[in-house]
């Protein structure tokens, strides 16, 4: 039997009760009218959660697979790219360029560290670059990205913008249009707080041009295919249907409480655990932190056993890193049905545990 476990990590992330008992019912066939007209609303609403006028495609698969699919529709073999990588994440858009042959030059960042915008700014314009991909916050350490300043900059210069949105957009302000974004991508897992399975590809006007030119490398990755199939409502192949009978409910739930509010709920949470833990043996990693997730740096405990005693002991998952992180950093997520009472039963463990590694020291909430 799995033990249900207190969820921290940044995704999955706990979902509302409504929304799961969304998830438990008979599946409806989506090949209706009335199907139809939930799909059109869920587009209004994933609109909203963009901030976009733009096109929005709904694919069945995970972030990356949005990731993939950007990668085939926006680019070829005449493209030079830049990609920051900063982790994780910024060394997937790497992985998926060199499997498609995407010719493309790395931006490489030590962890938690920011961009210098103005190196950035030179490197783009003394390059033969055509587009810039980035995450518009590295999920592996925290690290968020001034990604206004950047869209001025590859508008400045005529790249195509493509952002990895996955991890902030409604837990941190995220304006596509504005932003002067071209390409956005979202899945289900994080702050939208639903089940893993759905993930979602924004384009505005510039990105469906460059789309057209494209010639289709992939038939399940083909956007073109459900911006066609999504003008009747409908999806090229089988979608995820109970989720995104789950998205329908999510999407009116953060309309009818306001995506700003939702914004606020996230930093709230991760203010109120990052004070809370100030008295601990920890430093907070980012230096430009989102509202997320927070990354522990651990100065003096194993950051690997203190991932395996919140789960062995406590029934807490909270995120480990891997690689030369692995027993350095822990990341704490702040997304889904969280509240106060949750915030303070993973302080208080934290607290517990570095007080007997630390040698009893006190640790007041």
């Amino acid at each position: 039997m799995v033990v249900a476990k207190k969820l921290f990590t940044p995704g999955p992330v706990p979902i509302e009760e409504h929304i799961l008992a969304k998830g438990a019912e008979q599946l409806p066939y989506n090949r209706t009218q009335d199907f139809s007209r939930l799909t059109r609303e869920i587009l209004q609403g994933l609109g909203y959660v963009f901030q976009t006028t733009g096109s929005i495609a709904i694919l069945t698969g995970s972030g990356t697979a949005a990731m993939e699919a950007s990668v085939l529709g926006f680019m070829d073999d005449t493209d030079h790219v830049l990609i920051v990588n900063g982790g994780t994440f910024g060394q997937r858009w790497c992985d998926l360029c060199s499997l498609h042959a995407i010719s493309h030059t790395q931006l490489n960042l030590a962890v938690g560290e920011d961009i210098n915008l103005d190196q950035l700014s030179e490197t783009l314009s003394t390059g033969n670059y055509t587009a810039v991909l980035i995450n518009a916050h590295e999920t592996s350490t925290g690290q968020l990205y001034d990604l206004k300043s950047i869209g001025r900059i590859t508008r400045q210069l005529g790249l195509l913008f493509i952002v990895d949105a996955v991890a902030t957009i409604c837990a941190d302000p995220f304006f596509m249009d504005e932003w002067q974004v071209d390409v956005a991508i979202l899945s289900s897992q994080k702050a939208l707080a639903l089940p893993p399975g759905l993930a979602f590809v924004a384009m505005n006007e510039c990105a469906l041009i460059r789309h057209k030119e494209i010639t289709p490398k992939s038939l399940y990755f083909n956007l073109q295919e459900y911006l066609k199939n999504q003008e009747r409502g409908q999806l090229p192949y089988t979608p995820a249907v109970g989720i995104l009978m789950q998205l329908h409910q999510r999407l009116l739930d953060i309309e009818r409480c306001t995506l700003e509010e939702i914004i606020h709920q996230h930093k709230n949470r991760a203010d109120y655990f990052r004070k809370s833990v100030t008295s601990l043996p920890f430093g907070i990693l980012p230096s430009r932190q989102s509202n997320a997730m927070t990354t522990i740096f651990c100065k003096h405990q194993n950051a690997f056993e203190i991932v395996q005693q919140l789960r062995d002991h406590y029934d807490i998952e909270v995120a480990p890193s891997g690689g030369d992180l692995e027993n350095k950093i822990f990341r704490v997520s702040h997304m889904g049905a969280q509240n106060k009472a949750d915030a303070d039963m993973l302080i208080q463990a934290l607290c517990e545990i570095t007080g007997q590694l630390a040698g009893g020291n006190e640790c007041k909430l």
